[in-house]
């Protein structure tokens, strides 16, 4: 068992997870929220439903996490011109700041992961990750 590709990602997962939420914990982001405001991030802005389709993520649960970033001062919600009953978000200058952090963050756990691999190593593994992603 211990073996298997399975046992691995979960172990990284885990390991990924409490690195990244003992960091975000400093800044009042939590873990789930943080791929919400990398989403917006990355698009500039979009709807709720948008994210709710890409991040798999269910609609109440979502809106009760826009919520709470919009309450925090990370999102802020501007009339659909296309459909007045619709939001879009948009981060503030506060989320921009999350989204740039949550990039080294990354980053940073990336090079504490790694480090013991050689550049050629590193890039075989991500080309590895990458076909087997795209195939699954």
């Amino acid at each position: 068992m211990t073996d298997s590709f399975a046992f691995y990602i979960t172990l990284l997962r885990k390991q990924f997870t409490k690195y990244c939420s003992e960091r975000l914990n400093e800044i009042g982001v939590s873990y789930g929220q943080l791929y919400i405001i990398i989403y917006i991030g990355k698009k500039g802005s979009c709807s709720p439903s948008e994210i709710s389709q890409a991040l798999k993520l269910d609609a109440g649960h979502l809106n009760r996490t826009i919520n709470k970033l919009v309450d925090n001062g990370f999102l802020i919600q501007k009339p659909n011109e296309k459909d007045k009953r619709a939001k879009i978000l948009c981060l503030t200058l506060e989320g921009e700041n999350v989204f740039h952090f949550s990039q080294d963050l990354f980053h940073e756990w990336d090079e504490q992961i790694l480090k013991s691999l050689s550049y050629d190593e590193r890039q075989q593994m991500i080309n590895i990750l990458k076909k087997i992603t795209r195939e699954g």
